[in-house]
């Protein structure tokens, strides 16, 4: 992007400075966008690590800085169509996140349960239903095309895996971000150099030369590490999950415009405006007003007592592990934590147990997101056929099973599975 198209610069704490162009700018101007302000990336994670209040709204920006140094590079190399496109893929990556619910995939999880809505048809929703269409409409902008860039469906497969595949400005700078407010080194990754050696194979495909398999590789295992350190620590997990109960249960209990519970709600949120105000914030404070008041339903007030006290799950039994196979309905480990769950609600309180189960893809081998490599400056390979690199050993998965409990029957669970 031309330094005579930027109209603003906004200081930010990995880019430095990043320029924003007139419509970038009355983007993030949008009351919808600046609720991104309110809505923290790593959702309850700074109950274990407290530097991890930053929010969804600088990822954004991040994002959409990297987009820009990526989509000039490929667009001198011939590969991006135009600067207008540059500007066209800069905006998705603006965008990609706005359809986040409060405390992001914590509460995402009602709705992709409830609705089968995930963040992405979200985004989708407030796109196409607010006054970011007006914007991008005003500015000739297609917001169709946009949201077909964001969920990976446009013309162009380049296009769709700058934002959404395995080695994407996305995950650039989340994972950059993320080790840089929680402290998790592990998380570093060697940004410039990555971004140096992506080129485009003779097939459309983003590809990474051969010489850059060592930046490729730390990228791998900073994710790995940020998967078992951050996203999926034993606690983390354990609050946003109890987090999610408890909204499941508001949404049981009370009607509230910002308590969306059909699609209809959701789109009425939208063209209201009022998704302006549906953010970590004003949840934080709904939780609190109905814990004083006391004709919430005791069990709602135990479960957000213990959330907002930190006294919330605690792993009894932790089965995770690492595996080279999707995660199997029939696993034995599986079967053994329903059938101690089912045991210790017997003997407690049904909402102290909980069982948590992810399947987590730590390297995706889907032709479509896999980066290519280039060797000797020949025809690209899939990345996982490259022998002489560490993500061929790396394992696919990580299946999370865990059993929780809260804490206050946490001393009592334990006795009680050690007698059985």
């Amino acid at each position: 992007m031309a330094d005579t198209n930027v109209t603003k610069r906004i200081y930010d704490e990995v880019h430095g400075y990043i320029g924003l162009t007139d419509v970038e700018l009355e983007v993030i101007n949008s009351e919808v966008f600046q609720r991104l302000r309110f809505i923290k990336q790593l959702a309850a994670a700074w109950y274990v690590y407290p530097g991890a209040t930053h929010t969804r709204f600088n990822h954004s920006l991040g994002a959409m800085y990297l987009m820009g140094l990526i989509a000039q590079k490929l667009f001198e190399l011939g590969y991006v169509h135009s600067a207008e496109d540059i500007q066209l893929l800069r905006l998705a990556a603006l965008l990609h996140d706005v359809g986040h619910t409060p405390f992001s995939h914590a509460i995402e999880s009602y709705y992709k349960n409830a609705l089968g809505l995930d963040h992405e048809e979200l985004t989708k929703i407030v796109i196409l239903g607010s006054s970011i269409r007006d914007v991008l409409d005003y500015y000739g902008y297609d917001p169709k095309t946009i949201v077909a860039i964001i969920s990976g469906h446009y013309r162009e497969p380049l296009y769709n895996q700058l934002l959404s595949s395995e080695v994407d400005v996305d995950r650039m700078d989340y994972l950059i971000r993320d080790a840089l407010h929680t402290g998790v080194t592990y998380g570093i990754i060697d940004m410039q150099r990555l971004i140096s050696v992506i080129v485009v194979d003779g097939d459309g495909n983003l590809s990474v030369l051969d010489k850059g398999l060592d930046a490729l590789e730390n990228f791998y295992l900073a994710r790995l590490h940020m998967y078992r350190a951050v996203y999926y620590h034993k606690t983390v997990v354990g609050y946003e999950h109890l987090l999610a109960k408890i909204y499941e249960l508001l949404c049981q209990y009370f009607e509230d415009s910002l308590l969306p519970k059909s699609l209809n709600d959701i789109k009425r949120l939208v063209s209201d405006g009022d998704i302006a105000m549906w953010h970590d914030d004003w949840l934080t404070g709904y939780i609190i007003q109905k814990y004083r008041d006391r004709s919430t339903p005791e069990l709602l007030r135990e479960l957000i007592r213990a959330f907002l006290f930190r006294k919330g799950y605690k792993v009894l039994i932790d089965l995770s592990k690492f595996s080279d196979k999707p995660l199997s309905e029939d696993d034995g480990d599986i079967k053994l934590l329903r059938s101690v769950e089912v045991n210790l609600k017997s003997l407690l309180n049904d909402s102290d147990v909980s069982l948590f189960v992810d399947d987590i893809k730590i390297v995706d081998e889907d032709p479509h997101t896999m980066p290519r490599i280039i060797v000797g400056g020949k025809q690209s390979m899939p990345l996982t056929s490259i022998e002489n690199t560490i993500i061929s050993r790396l394992p696919k998965r990580y299946h999370v099973k865990r059993l929780y409990v809260l804490s206050r029957s946490f001393d009592k669970a334990r006795s009680l599975i050690q007698v059985s």
